[in-house]
């Protein structure tokens, strides 16, 4: 723990993982009403690995959501996960923020037979011109902070771009590592794009190797 501290000193330092337990669909940011429901696709490379992320949510109210995880690669399913958004919303003028508990289990569906639980306590607002997602979590022996940062540009007739810097820190028992980068989402109606590529500037895990690279598209209803 103490060398993940240090790597989120690191982070703050220079403004402030894993893509898998961090976000939750769609793209973080919808659906935000009562039944609302959705489902994206994102693809992952990292670690010389080519991953397709099957997901979904249900919005049973905006306070309470379920979602859905399943990922691809190398011609099998690996293992699920399920998770309960529980957020807490304040809306003021042009401005919404929320704060967000979310537990979630994840599923020998791989073929294994490990069942692992996870929290993630979040912060996020969203005011005119800008956007922010702080994420701790902790899922079986990882524990990771995620953060994206940025802009946001709407033109008033239904979509908006949203240019954003993450940072990223893991700490699990194979090490620690520390990655950072783009991150660009275009929103439009019930269709989310979103894209990011991150480098590593800290790499002291043994199971990790290289650059991260996603591209998703979403939609809700």
């Amino acid at each position: 723990m103490k060398q993940l501290t240090a790597l989120l000193l690191l982070a703050t330092a220079s403004t402030f993982t894993s893509q898998v337990t961090a976000h939750q669909p769609v793209m973080d940011m919808a659906p935000r009403w009562n039944g609302g429901y959705g489902a994206q696709t994102r693809i992952t490379h990292a670690n010389n690995t080519t991953t397709t992320w099957l997901e979904g949510v249900y919005t049973f109210k905006p306070a309470l959501r379920m979602t859905l995880k399943v990922p691809y690669s190398d011609g099998k399913n690996g293992d699920a996960i399920v998770a309960m958004p529980i957020k807490r919303y304040k809306n003021a003028g042009a401005s919404t923020s929320n704060w967000g508990i979310t537990p979630s289990v994840r599923m020998p569906t791989g073929g294994g037979s490990d069942w692992d639980a996870g929290l993630s306590l979040s912060y996020s607002s969203e005011s005119k011109g800008y956007y922010e997602l702080y994420d701790i979590y902790r899922l079986g022996d990882t524990t990771g902070i995620d953060i994206n940062a940025g802009m946001s540009h709407a033109d008033g007739k239904g979509s908006s771009w949203f240019t954003l810097w993450d940072i990223s820190a893991r700490d699990s028992d194979s090490g620690q590592h520390l990655l950072t980068g783009p991150v660009l989402v275009y929103f439009k109606r019930n269709v989310i794009v979103r894209g990011e590529y991150k480098f590593v500037a800290l790499d002291n895990d043994t199971q990790w190797d290289g650059d991260y690279l996603s591209i998703g598209i979403g939609m809700v209803f």
